[in-house]
């Protein structure tokens, strides 16, 4: 069977969008049909598996919908105070993120929190967003086994700020190794393994599964959304049973096209820029693949949430004492009368409950002493990290006037350095790079390029929002690796935050040395 036949019969494409790639691939070069037909048949098996395996392949490869508005994970979810547009190409036009693809994660369906509705008004809408929350949200605790990794990344994530704001999203950066791990064998995989503190393939499986259903959330209340997606290099064979593991298991959308050509960039940074709400949209403007790059891999997180007890914009005028010099930022206050202040070795802290999720806390360092220094205290680390450590720290119940500034911070990284501090080596180095798992179809070694890691957070008086991406590329050939008691607490001097899930996890962590963005 030809392989325009293939990819009719299994991703139902139109005969025009058929036609149209194959003059595409006529006018680059002269195609190599054994590949195209080994990929296509890669692809079939791909399908048709993961449409035989169950809920959690939910994400099976299906036929792309119609181009829809720049909502994260093109669910048509209404997002509450969220305006997006759709994503534009570089050169002013609308960039369309079903070209190239092979296929489109399909992501559950929540029932809509029934915020306005008393329960014994509208028992069937509560019963029905109870039912569907529970089973998108299987009772799996990933916490203890993703702690290890927590204290070995976050203080290496969060190193050498000096002045400069920093933001991070753990839980986005493991997803993204996690994915890296699979296309990977030998002393490549089992650095990753060791980093991610698992001891096989099948453990982090297991880890990622419960980590994305335990984060994952779209009723209308909480919107925390993760998406993976895998780049491929047309006219490359691919190892089917890993491009099935990773659109299968980790909910990754494929897509395949001309590396290093303009159409197929764009395309990529429409797609991040969709699952992102546009909130990262000067970050992801520069993002592109090389003529060399064999595959890549990308993870994304947005989320949004309100405080269950709003703040208020302080009238008279407060200053922010930064490394830089002082600042008059926009400050946000709250007075409640059940709060826990926390006093460690070191610094204060509290927090604020938001609604659907976890909390966002504060953590401010003792007069003279740096954020990051409190980074290497392992009461702080362990304060910041989990619910565990929150709770072994002193504590004390008040009425808490709580002062904090209005922040929009953001931050880019280069993650190789980070990595290799971390002791993961062997896949910058193409004499032990090992990514046979992913394709053997190469003239030279496959080394990681590329991995950087972008997010953003917001806070104003209305809650949180946020978003981050971790993209990871594969290039052919060597690289050179880089590297009741009153209290009052108001942050108006360098300090710490984190912004914690369900189970007392940091989905964003960071340092805001000057509110001002």
């Amino acid at each position: 069977m030809k392989s325009e036949d293939i990819f009719n019969a299994v991703t139902e494409l139109r005969d025009d969008q058929v036609r149209a790639g194959e003059r595409k691939l006529h006018r680059t070069r002269t195609p190599n049909f054994r590949r195209i037909g080994a990929l296509a048949a890669v692809l079939a098996v791909v399908i048709l598996a993961g449409v035989a395996a169950g809920p959690w392949l939910r994400a099976a490869l299906r036929r792309s919908p119609a181009q829809t508005e720049a909502v994260p994970h093109d669910t048509g979810a209404q997002l509450a105070n969220t305006t997006t547009e759709p994503a534009k190409s570089s050169n002013g036009g609308a960039a369309d993120t079903n070209a190239f693809s092979l296929g489109r994660a399909d992501y559950p369906k929540m029932a809509p929190y029934p915020r306005d509705d008393p329960w014994h008004e509208n028992e069937a809408a509560w019963e029905a967003w109870w039912k569907c929350y529970k089973e998108t949200h299987p009772d799996t605790d990933y916490s203890l086994g993703i702690n290890d990794y927590l204290r070995t990344a976050v203080p290496t994530l969060l190193s050498d700020t000096g002045e400069d704001n920093r933001v991070v999203s753990p839980l986005n950066i493991y997803m993204a190794l996690a994915m890296l791990a699979e296309t990977t064998a030998g002393e490549s995989r089992e650095e990753l393994l060791t980093l991610l503190n698992v001891p096989d393939l099948e453990s982090l499986r297991v880890q990622a599964k419960a980590l994305w259903e335990a984060n994952y959330c779209d009723d209308g209340r909480l919107t925390e959304l993760l998406a993976n997606s895998l780049w491929l290099r047309d006219r490359t064979v691919y190892n089917d049973e890993t491009v099935q593991t990773l659109a299968g298991g980790y909910y990754a959308s494929v897509y395949s096209g001309p590396m290093g050509d303009e159409a197929y960039n764009e395309t990529l940074r429409a797609w991040m820029n969709e699952q992102t709400g546009n909130l990262l949209e000067d970050q992801i403007r520069d993002i592109g693949m090389s003529s060399d790059t064999v595959a890549a891999l990308v993870s994304t997180i947005y989320y949004k949430a309100s405080w269950v007890s709003s703040f208020s914009r302080v009238e008279e005028a407060l200053t922010f004492h930064g490394p830089d010099g002082d600042t008059n930022p926009a400050f946000l206050r709250r007075v409640t009368e059940d709060s826990t202040l926390y006093s460690g070795e070191g610094f204060q802290a509290a927090g604020a409950k938001l609604d659907g999720s976890g909390q966002m806390f504060f953590l401010l360092p003792d007069e003279g002493v740096r954020p990051e220094q409190l980074l290497a205290d392992a009461s702080a680390l362990n304060f910041l990290l989990s619910d565990s450590g929150r709770s072994s720290t002193d504590s004390r119940q008040v009425e808490l006037t709580l002062t904090v500034p209005e922040f929009d911070v953001s931050s880019k990284l280069d993650l190789i350095g980070m990595l290799q501090e971390l002791g993961v080596r062997a896949i910058f180095d193409p004499d032990r790079a090992d990514f046979s798992p992913l394709t053997t179809d190469v003239e030279e070694p496959i080394t990681v390029s590329k991995a950087q890691h972008g997010a953003r957070l917001v806070v104003d008086e209305d809650g949180v929002l946020g978003a981050a991406y971790t993209i990871i590329e594969m290039t052919e050939g060597a690289c050179e690796p880089q590297e009741p008691e009153r209290a009052e607490l108001t942050l108006d001097r360098p300090f710490l935050f984190v912004v914690t899930n369900n189970e007392g996890l940091p989905v964003f962590i960071g340092i805001v040395n000057d509110p001002k963005p």
